[in-house]
Order: C-alpha cells, then sequence, then structure tokens
C-alpha cells in the first residue's frame, strides 16, 4: 500500500471516527440521554462497571491500532487489535440496559443512531484497510511468479 493511499485512509477513517463524536449514539427509552452523545459516550463511556465498560475497551484498541498502523511497521498487530476493536464495538448491540441520567438511572436501549454507525464505520474502514494491506502485496507476489 502506497504512503499516498495510506494516508488518504487515514484522514477518512479520523473524519468518520471524529464525526461519530459529534453525534447522538442511542436512545434509552426512545429518546437521547446525557451519555448518548458522543464525545459523552466517549470520554465517560469506561465509567460503567459492567459489560458497558468493556464494550467501551473498543476506543483505546483502535487508537492503538490506527498508531500501530501508520508509525509501526507490526500491521499484523495492529490488524489483530483492530479487530478485537470491532467486535467489542459490534457488541454494544447486545446491551439491555445503560445508564441513563447523572442519578444512576438505568433504561432499555431502544435504538441506535448516527454516532453509533459513524463509529462502527470507522473500525470497519480501518480494519479492511489492514485486511487490504495484509492480502494485496501477497496476491500481487503470487500472480507475478506464474
Amino acid at each position: 500500500m502506497s504512503k499516498k493511499l495510506k494516508s488518504v485512509l487515514g484522514a477518512i477513517i479520523g473524519l468518520i471516527y471524529a464525526s461519530s463524536l459529534a453525534f447522538e449514539c442511542y436512545l434509552v427509552d426512545g429518546q437521547a440521554s446525557i451519555g448518548s452523545f458522543g464525545l459523552i459516550a466517549f470520554l465517560l463511556g469506561w465509567l460503567n462497571f459492567n459489560i458497558l465498560g468493556l464494550t467501551w475497551l473498543a476506543n483505546p484498541l483502535f487508537i492503538a491500532s490506527l498508531i500501530i498502523f501508520f508509525v509501526s511497521k507490526k500491521v499484523k498487530l495492529a490488524l489483530i487489535l483492530s479487530l478485537i476493536a470491532f467486535c467489542l464495538a459490534i457488541s454494544f448491540t447486545q446491551i439491555n440496559e445503560i445508564i441513563k441520567n447523572e442519578a444512576g438511572h438505568t433504561g432499555q436501549i431502544t435504538g441506535y443512531l448516527t454516532g453509533y454507525w459513524l463509529w462502527i464505520s470507522a473500525i470497519f474502514v480501518l480494519l479492511v484497510s489492514l485486511v487490504m494491506h495484509e492480502i494485496l502485496p501477497k496476491k500481487r507476489y503470487t500472480t507475478s511468479n506464474k
């Protein structure tokens, strides 16, 4: 993968991820809650001491994977981290209840909004980019030897 393509992909992934922070991510009992805004979910999601806190770990894994992909040559490590991040991010759909206000009251997650889908998309685009980075050179090498 060329450096120019890598830079373009990095810009696209960063833009998608940053956009996810500017939108509501989910509905609780049919309405947006204090923690459903992307930036708030990113900053405070780790405070949930249940499976949701584990799901939030997709963020640092995604960021670490992105940094490794662009700074290091350990692409396989970045691929593994982004795959784990993607699985954790998708697992958010399996969570039924979430804290909906500062008092600690919980509510049912009733929908997933733009912020969530952008978050998933950023992680997925990174994952696909890493897979392509691993597959394309090998495919080119094997076809040129025949």
